[in-house]
């Protein structure tokens, strides 16, 4: 195995988890996945041609890829922006949202999180806009 082929898997694991831990599911990191696995094909294919230029090309591709996936707030910074307005909140689980418009790049994820006095609001990680629910 070469060393593109595990360095593309170490970055995808790292991706997984982030997307896990801090964004409670809500980065679009399925896109620039999606890149990597294109890219690994593609050199694999090209791998004698075109060495520098398409390997300049597919970090670009990437790496602006990762960073338009990552939503607005993180599950912490939710967290800080309800603290101001409702107190001490708790973050539960992340639900699927559907929206009129298809973007890769727009999370379809909510957090959800719930106060001390049992009440549960809807936080868009994308906008910050919340909901009580």
């Amino acid at each position: 195995m070469k060393w593109w082929w595990m360095s593309g898997l170490i970055v995808a694991i790292a991706l997984f988890y982030v997307n896990d831990r801090w964004y409670g599911q809500a980065a679009t990191f399925w896109v620039p996945i999606s890149w990597m696995v294109s890219i690994l094909i593609l050199v694999r294919i090209t791998y004698p041609k075109r060495k520098w230029w398409s390997g300049f090309v597919a970090i670009f591709l990437v790496g602006a890829s990762i960073v338009l996936s990552i939503p607005t707030y993180s599950v912490a910074a939710a967290e800080q922006e309800l603290f101001t307005t409702y107190g001490n909140v708790t973050y539960t689980e992340s639900v699927r949202t559907s929206g009129d418009e298809w973007n890769p790049f727009i999370p379809s994820v909510a957090y959800v999180f719930k106060t001390e006095t049992g009440q549960s609001i809807l936080f868009i990680p994308d906008s910050g806009k919340t909901f009580e629910i």
